[in-house]
């Protein structure tokens, strides 16, 4: 990774999601479960993961929590986003390809 000068290396939070100490799973089981819940909510889980996420929203209250966070999350960024005018998308989409190329879309 190429730094600018004066830029230092930012300490990150390796971790998804929020983990709640209170939780009866342990941090790195929470955090696999929120990134299944992120694939869940994208529509990209199957089979055995789907029925797995899905049982653990009705079973476990940490996870029906976070998984509504994370879906109140995703439907605020869906309506800030239509909000924008078309020419602000355009924007955005430039600048985003800019930054991580045509993939980006």
């Amino acid at each position: 990774m190429r730094y600018n000068v004066g830029m230092t290396r930012r300490k990150t939070n390796k971790g998804v999601g929020v983990y709640r100490p209170d939780s009866p799973y342990s941090q790195q089981e929470c955090e696999e479960m929120i990134q299944k819940l992120e694939l869940f909510l994208d529509g990209q889980l199957k089979g055995k993961d789907k029925k797995e996420v899905e049982r653990l929203i009705q079973q476990c209250q940490y996870c029906a929590e976070q998984y509504s966070f994370e879906k109140r999350i995703r439907n605020l960024l869906t309506r800030s986003w239509k909000q924008l005018s078309s020419d602000t998308q355009d924007i955005i989409a430039s600048v985003r390809r800019r930054i991580w190329g045509d993939s980006a879309g």
